[in-house]
């Protein structure tokens, strides 16, 4: 199986501090100003184009929105469970569980090494969850086990084989 690889863009390819200063640009500018910001670009000895600087700032924009939004689910679950960290910390685990498994299950094509992060990702969450002392008064909590993890793997490695 053939698999895309992801050609570095032109602004991934700049100076950390000139990158990390458009990303403030970027930022403070609401993400728009993007002829301004390739002409300062040039200014600075790297013409990129106005299309390249916009992906970056849509991929940043992303960023910040996933930030934003695990921000808000945090202070949700502060409100839901006051006072209550081991309600706080399964909600945690079910939530990272949840974003890993939508992860592994949209794997762009298939590509093997995603999948077997994703699913180790899943494994520690497991273990995390069931680790002894997880929580006072509880014994070891279900989790996905090790050869569920293997199954998903495994069909996503293989999916035309008969399991």
């Amino acid at each position: 199986m053939k698999t895309l690889t992801h050609r570095r863009s032109r602004v991934d390819a700049l100076p950390a501090e000139l990158r990390d200063e458009l990303d403030r640009r970027l930022l403070d500018n609401g993400f728009s100003g993007y002829r301004e910001l390739t002409e300062w670009l040039a200014r600075k000895g790297h013409p990129i184009s106005r299309t390249a600087v916009y992906y970056h700032g849509r991929r940043l924009a992303g960023r910040v929105e996933q930030v934003r939004a695990a921000t808000e689910r945090a202070r949700l679950l502060l409100a839901a469970f006051p006072g209550d960290s081991e309600a706080i910390a399964e909600a945690a685990l079910r939530i990272a569980q949840g974003r890993i498994f939508d992860l592994l299950v949209s794997a762009a094509g298939n590509d093997p090494a995603r999948i077997a992060v994703a699913a180790r990702a899943i494994a520690e969450t497991a273990r995390a969850e069931a680790a002894p002392g997880a929580g006072p008064g509880r014994g070891p909590r279900p989790g996905i086990s090790a050869e569920t993890v293997l199954a998903i793997r495994a069909e996503f490695e293989n999916p035309d084989e008969e399991p």
